[in-house]
């Protein structure tokens, strides 16, 4: 590996190994690579470094950080349908029974866990029994680790890494854009989401009721107010310029806007008209239910809102922004969160890429 893929061969250096004879196969939780000395024996000699691969992009990937509140065996799951297409194509072999698939190319790990079923419920702890990939799982950082430093650590070796393929000539592009996402992110449309929320659910202090911890003594102080986060509205275009796998992606980061945020939200589902309306809690699978398929028209969604009198905190619109046709400006904020490449340049609201 270190002739031939130097900056696989760089990073799994950084391993510290250890034989565990209850792993099914090998996994890693990004400081230590544990493996089933049975099941390396019956490996190849180029399975074997498809493994010591399929790990080290694992780690690579951060997958051992950004887990969050999500299942570990779906989330193994979802992060080999991410990696192994790379792995592949860099030409490495991996052992039988590795997770790929079409339908999740070109997307991130936590996209992909947001279009798989839900899991069984059980105790979501560090167990992946019941995960078939059969190439090696990802764990948790050790309970005391600090993220931070493990993500700064892991971005500086990965720095390196390529320092040391590009010297040799062997990094591919594919691979060179995989890891500048990782040291240079984009800026995600989740976290401009998270800052549009905050912005409109602020406290402040309040005279319509004096603090009656001070009352006895005759001084009339403000009490601090929290403004509830109010309605969500999420409008989602379905014209016939969206198709099904964009409907999957919009599924997804619905689905993760409910997790992130703990929210209901009320879905417009509108084409050149209101074709359907759905109310999705924050307790349950994302299952969206478009209709429509006609042409586009970004006026009825805002429309709907104030002839109910909705009065949303904020709207959220899932769109390719293939249209021109925009109503007044709303008094409320809207986030255009825009899939394609579509020049969309709308009079009102901010925009984001969704990536």
């Amino acid at each position: 590996m270190i002739l031939e893929q130097p900056f696989f061969a760089t990073l799994a250096l950084r391993f510290k190994y250890e034989a565990d004879i209850t792993a099914k196969t090998a996994w890693t939780n990004g400081e230590q690579l544990f493996y089933n000395p049975a099941y390396i024996e019956e490996l190849s000699i180029d399975e074997v470094k498809g493994v010591l691969a399929h790990e080290v992009l694992h780690t690579a990937m951060l997958h051992h950080t950004r887990r969050n509140y999500r299942d570990i065996a779906m989330w193994n799951k979802a992060t080999d349908y991410a990696i192994n297409p790379t792995l592949l194509s860099s030409g490495f072999i991996l052992p039988p029974n590795y997770l790929v698939s079409d339908d999740f190319n070109n997307k991130t790990a936590e996209q992909i866990y947001n279009l798989m079923p839900p899991p069984p419920p059980r105790d979501s702890q560090n167990s992946s029994d019941d995960y078939p990939g059969g190439t090696g799982d990802i764990k948790d950082p050790p309970a005391q680790a600090n993220t931070q430093a493990i993500e700064a650590e892991m971005k500086q070796a990965l720095a390196q890494a390529i320092m040391v393929a590009k010297q040799q000539g062997k990094l591919s592009e594919d691979m060179e854009r995989l890891i500048n996402e990782v040291l240079e992110p984009r800026i995600c449309w989740r976290e401009i989401l998270t800052r549009f929320l905050t912005e409109i659910t602020k406290n402040d202090f309040s005279w319509k009721k004096p603090s009656p911890r001070y009352l006895y003594r005759k001084l009339y102080l403000p009490t601090l107010e929290t403004e509830e986060p109010g309605k969500v509205i999420l409008i989602v275009d379905t014209s016939l310029s969206i198709d099904q796998k964009m409907i999957n992606q919009f599924a997804s980061e619905v689905q993760d806007i409910v997790n992130t945020f703990n929210t209901s939200l009320l879905v417009i589902y509108v084409d050149t008209e209101v074709r359907e309306v759905q109310n999705v809690e924050c307790d349950e699978p994302v299952q969206l239910k478009p209709q429509g398929g006609g042409g586009t028209d970004f006026q009825p969604g805002f429309f709907y809102i104030e002839e109910n009198d909705l009065e949303p905190k904020a709207v959220v619109y899932l769109t390719d922004g293939e249209c021109d046709l925009f109503p007044a400006p709303p008094e409320y904020p809207v986030l255009w969160a825009q899939f394609g490449t579509a020049d969309f340049q709308p009079p009102f609201g901010e925009v984001v890429q969704v990536i």
